[in-house]
Parts: structure tokens; sequence; C-alpha cells
């Protein structure tokens, strides 16, 4: 009776300890669980991400570092910061709009046709609409204009260009034909997409009839934008 206690107690112990062994072997082993196509891409973006946000660290660094050099370097030539800030001013005004330029560039005439209609044609067909003004525009951006201006009036982030019947309102200014678009920046370059064969303007003139002229000139002048800007829903980020 004993000698089979003993068996029982041996065999209860052995269940306990191939237990623990069981338990123990589960932990350490790896975990080779399913991941899903959808979760690997997630962590790609979110790598992705990171990576963007380290480059744009990196690039903030870099200038922090060119502008305290440029400090030094206006300090160690007898100038003051006062000197660079100015300098960084003029140029801010200058590429946000608030100051007259003048540079090679281009200078495009844009107006209604001027043949007669096509049995059933819709008129709107020979007509200036602001979108034909917008395309150009863009296309000219595209192309590397550094400033642009439309019947005087500069074009900024803000400038609008919508129909007003027979007229074009740009800055809240209306103007009727022809239009008269300014851009600054390499003149054969802007021209190219003007005449290519592939541009929107090339379309408008050859298919369409508009008159469409475009001229480059070693010096145009572009005035400054006129107007007030105020900003109803801007405001600055808090620990910028």
């Amino acid at each position: 009776m004993k000698i089979q206690l003993n068996r029982v107690v041996i065999i209860f112990l052995c269940i306990i300890l191939g237990f623990f062994i069981a338990i123990q072997t589960k932990n350490v082993q790896e975990d080779y669980s399913f991941v899903s196509l959808r979760t690997i891409a997630d962590l790609q973006n979110l790598i992705k991400k990171e990576k963007e946000e380290l480059n744009n660290i990196s690039e903030l660094i870099v200038s922090g570092k060119n502008r305290l050099l440029e400090y030094e370097t206006a300090v160690s030539g007898g100038g003051s910061i006062r000197d660079v800030l100015a300098k960084e001013h003029d140029q801010f005004k200058m590429i946000s709009g608030f100051v007259d330029l003048k540079g090679p560039g281009i200078i495009v005439w844009l107006s209604d046709s001027d043949r007669e209609l096509y049995e059933w044609e819709d008129p709107n067909n020979v007509i200036v609409h602001d979108l034909d003004v917008l395309i150009i525009v863009n296309d000219l951006k595209t192309a590397g204009a550094e400033a642009i201006s439309i019947n005087g009036q500069r074009i900024m982030s803000t400038t609008e260009i919508q129909c007003a019947g027979a007229t074009i309102t740009i800055n809240n200014h209306t103007y009727g034909q022809p239009f008269i678009i300014r851009a600054i920046g390499d003149p054969d370059t802007l021209s190219a997409v003007i005449k290519s064969p592939e541009s929107y303007a090339f379309l408008l003139k050859e298919v369409y009839g508009l008159g469409l002229e475009v001229s480059v000139y070693e010096n145009i002048e572009i005035s400054k934008f006129n107007n007030d800007i105020s900003w109803e829903y801007l405001t600055p980020k808090e620990g910028e």
C-alpha cells in the first residue's frame, strides 16, 4: 500500500513538473503570430513619416546653422545682425509680392476670337474664360515663372481669377480683354510652354481661334501687390 502511494506521489510530481516545463518552453519560443498586410503597410507608412520628420528636422538644423554663420560673418566683417535681418526682410517682401520687380521674361496677350461662329457652335468657344487664364498662369508657374501679373495685378497665393460676364475679376478688380499676362523667369522656357503644340495656349489659338500672342523681353516690370490682405481664419500656432 505504501509502495502504491509513493507511485502516485511520483506520478503527480511528474505531471506538475511536465506542466511547468511546457509553460516555460512556450514562453521562450518565438512568437510567430500572423501579421496582416494592412499592419505591415501601416508600419511602413509610419516609418516613412518618421523619416520625413527626421529629414525636416535635419533641414531646419542646417538652415539654422547657415543663418548663424551668416550672422557671425556679418559681425566679423564689421557689419551687424540688423543688416542681415534687413536683407532678409527685403527678400521676404519680394517673395511675398509687396515689392516692384523687374527682370527677363515674356508678355502674353490673350483676347476673344474675331472669327465667325460655325453652325450651331457654342459662342463660349470663342470667348476667353477665367479657366483659360488660370491654366496659362499655372503653366507659367510650372515652367519656373518667379513673378506673374495680369493686367497689372500681381498674382498672389490669395489671388482670385473669376469670370464676371464678359470680363474677369482679379484681386477684386474687373478687366475686359485683352488680358495681358507678364511673367518673369527664363524667357526661353516660359515662351516654350506657351508655344508648344502640346500646350493649352496652343489649343486656344489653333483650335478655338482665340487671339494669343507672346513676346520675349530682356527686361519687363511687374508691379507690387497693392491691395490689403485680411485673414479671417488664420492664427499663429502657439509655441512657434
